[in-house]
This record gives structure tokens, C-alpha cells and sequence, in this order.
């Protein structure tokens, strides 16, 4: 039986005297959130001055703007996405590089992908996880989502790869600064991890809201079309499938749920594979973790304020969802309940080969028997999620989602 893990002082933190530490270093660092900074620095880092197509600087503009005008956020959690911001900006430069050596790499074919999208905290890293260890398919381990280009290709030692040492470097930082997330939400740099670091190399995603109260990037983000940060991001993956095989793709990311209509015109002979859970699960978890990571982040824990700026985010993705749901073929859609994933993971995994015409194979079977051997739920212990954290009414927050229910039938958590 897992541990249960009770955090008593979600509102009102004790910190350890590393976390004080580093909240105290945070607040000595002067920095300057601007577009310009993260170029700047990216460029004097890397050597390189060529970023492609410069159209990102608008969004970049904006999205650091958004950030300077949170009040709240603290130094060391202003210098993490400063730093974020930045690495991506390398990773683009990088990128660019890439592309004027090996200009082949466009002679790459992505086909009939396994695209899995759902609400966060449904049950879609355990998916992805598990498919991944299918050795037939491509995915991405969190180190190389961070960093997916090297420095030198010709000279890469894959044995010995600085990117893969300095993000398990950064993951035992993680540990002693946030050291409940691995019961959360490991990040473990052997972990395969969503596309989502890749498409912020362009600077378009939901991703900033998850480390800053960014409304203002939200709206911008949510009122523009994104099809061509779509073919951005497909375009980094052929150039990964050029770098190392092998040439089918199992991909993730929430994201995706409010971007049907870009993902099925990027991918189209993908198979969608979608996770359903009952919102107020989705919710109340997502704000316990992230005001868990706010007693670094920000200088005030406001548990109730990030339950309901996740409750209108979620609705938002869910809505977008429901209208274009439709759209996805039946023949390459797949519904996985968070219940019935959790009861049966082969079952679910069945459903998701007939519609990608992939065979279960007995090697496949073995190598995910063996990942869910290693992997049980809650194997670093077990997070309490309590509503009283954050002075829910149930009823009311059902109430706003009853279109959800009421399309999908999705089974209610709370009586």
C-alpha cells in the first residue's frame, strides 16, 4: 500500500532551509524581462545569431510582458522562466543550425502517429509512458525534450551526452527544492514527456500559464491560430526521426484538446487517442500541485485563487473540445476513461492498436507488463487531494461542467 501524503501547510508553507535559500538567492538576482534579454543572452550563450523566421519576437514580446506584470511572482520563480525562455531560444538557434547542415532531414515522413490528448492529470503521462515502452515507437524522454538538439551532431557520443548529464543534474536540484512533485508529477529525465517543450521554441503554447498568472498571454494565445506553430513543431520531429529512428511517433500533450482543428491538419492519419476524467479531479489536483510549487514561486500561496483560475482554464479547454470533437474521424478516435485505464491498462491499449492498425505483439505485451511492473500507481507515495483547501462547492463546479457530463457521460468522483 502507497504512503499517503498529507501537506498541512499548503496555504501557509514552512519552508526547509534549502527552499529558503534558494527563495533568498532568487531575490538577488536583478533581471530584465524582455524579449530582447532572452535573445540576447540565448545568442552571447550558444555562438549563434540565426533564430529562422522572426516572427516569434511579437509573441515573445508579449508573453514577457505578461510575465513583468505579475506583482506576485518571486525572484527565483521570475528567474525560472526567464531561464526557460531563454533555453528555448537556444533551442531554436540550435535548430536552425541543424537545418543548414542536414537540409536532408526534410526528405522525413511522420506517419500515422498515436496522438494522445486529455485534461492534465487524467491518467495521459501513464498512457504515454506505457505506449512508449513499445521499443517499435519514437517518443521523447524529458532530458531530450529540454534540450533536442546537440550541440555537435557529427561528434555525439549518445553514451556519453552532456544534455542527458546536466538534466539529471538539474533534476536532483528538483528533488531537494520541490521534493513532494515526484508524488505528483515526477519529472524524471528518463520519463517520456510531451511535445510541449518542443513547440515553445516557437513561443506559442498554454505552457507559461502553468508558471505564472499570465492573462494577458492566455488571450493572446487563445485568439490566434496556430496551425503554423503546428508545423513547426512536426518539423523538429522529423528532424529528431532523422537524428535517430525509430520513424513512428507516439506523442501527448493536454494542449492539444483546444487545437483539434491545427493537430488534424498537421497529422492527419494520426490516431487521437483522447482521456476523460471528471473535471473536479482534474482541478483540484492541478491546484494542489501548483500551490504546492508556488512556496518557491511566488510570495503568497493563494490556494483558492489557483483552483479558480484552473477551474475557468479547464472549462475553456473543454469547451473548445466539445465543439470540435466531431471533427476527428471516427476510425482514428479513441475514448479512454480515466477509470477504465486505471482497471485494465492492456485493455485500453487493445482499443488504441485496432484503430492504428498496430499489432500487440508479443514483445509489445512483455514490454509493457514490464513498465507497469515498475511503474504502480503511486509508487512514490500518495498525494491527499482535500476540497477544503479550497472552499469548493461541488455542486456549483458540476454545475459548470454539465455540458462536459452531459456529452461524454464521464463518471463523477465526488458524491
Amino acid at each position: 500500500m502507497s504512503k499517503k501524503i498529507k501537506i498541512k501547510d499548503l496555504k501557509n508553507p514552512s519552508l526547509t532551509e534549502f527552499q529558503q535559500a534558494a527563495k533568498d538567492y532568487g531575490e538577488t538576482v536583478k533581471l530584465e524581462l524582455t524579449a530582447e534579454a532572452v535573445i540576447n543572452k540565448a545568442s552571447n550563450d550558444r555562438g549563434l545569431k540565426h533564430f529562422g523566421s522572426e516572427d516569434f519576437l511579437e509573441r515573445l514580446n508579449i508573453l514577457m510582458q505578461s510575465i513583468s506584470n505579475d506583482k506576485g511572482l518571486a525572484g527565483i520563480g521570475k528567474l525560472g522562466i526567464f531561464n526557460d525562455q531563454v533555453r528555448y531560444a537556444e533551442n531554436r538557434l540550435k535548430f536552425e543550425k541543424f537545418k543548414k547542415e542536414f537540409p536532408q532531414y526534410k526528405n522525413e515522413v511522420i506517419t500515422q502517429p498515436i496522438i494522445i490528448m486529455g485534461l492534465p492529470r487524467s491518467g495521459t503521462t501513464h498512457l504515454l509512458n506505457l505506449i512508449a515502452s513499445d521499443t517499435r515507437l519514437k517518443s521523447i524522454p524529458y532530458w531530450e525534450s529540454l534540450r533536442p538538439f546537440p550541440e555537435n551532431l557529427r561528434d555525439l557520443n549518445p553514451n556519453n551526452d552532456p544534455r542527458k548529464d546536466l538534466a539529471f543534474k538539474e533534476y536532483k536540484n528538483f528533488l531537494q527544492t520541490m521534493p513532494l512533485l515526484k508524488s505528483m508529477h515526477d519529472m524524471h529525465p528518463n520519463h517520456i514527456h510531451e511535445e510541449i517543450e518542443l513547440q515553445a521554441m516557437d513561443f506559442s503554447t498554454y505552457l507559461p500559464e502553468w508558471l505564472a498568472y499570465v492573462p494577458e498571454w492566455r488571450d493572446y494565445y487563445l485568439k490566434n491560430e496556430q496551425i503554423h506553430h503546428y508545423k513547426y513543431l512536426k518539423d523538429i520531429l522529423k528532424a529528431m526521426q532523422f537524428i535517430k529512428g525509430p520513424k513512428r511517433w507516439v506523442l501527448k500533450s493536454p494542449q492539444h484538446l483546444e487545437q483539434i482543428n491545427p493537430l488534424r491538419k498537421t497529422f492527419p492519419d494520426a490516431t487521437f487517442v483522447i482521456t476523460y476524467r471528471d473535471p473536479l479531479s482534474v482541478v483540484l489536483s492541478t491546484a494542489t500541485m501548483l500551490s504546492y510549487g508556488d512556496r518557491l514561486r511566488r510570495y503568497k500561496v493563494e490556494p483558492k485563487t489557483n483552483f479558480n483560475y484552473w477551474h475557468n482554464r479547464i472549462k475553456i479547454l473543454l469547451q473548445r473540445f466539445t465543439k470540435d470533437y466531431e471533427a476527428i474521424p471516427l476510425k482514428q478516435r479513441c475514448d479512454v476513461f480515466f477509470n477504465d485505464l486505471i482497471k485494465d491498462n492492456l485493455g485500453s491499449i487493445k482499443n488504441i492498436y485496432s484503430k492504428n492498425f498496430l499489432a500487440l505483439n508479443n514483445l509489445a505485451r512483455d514490454e509493457m507488463q514490464e513498465y507497469i511492473a515498475l511503474n504502480k500507481r503511486d509508487k512514490h507515495g500518495q498525494v491527499i487531494y482535500n476540497l477544503e483547501d479550497f472552499e469548493v462547492d461541488k455542486s456549483e463546479f458540476y454545475k459548470s461542467f454539465e455540458f462536459y457530463f452531459k456529452k461524454f457521460n464521464v463518471f463523477k468522483e465526488f458524491k
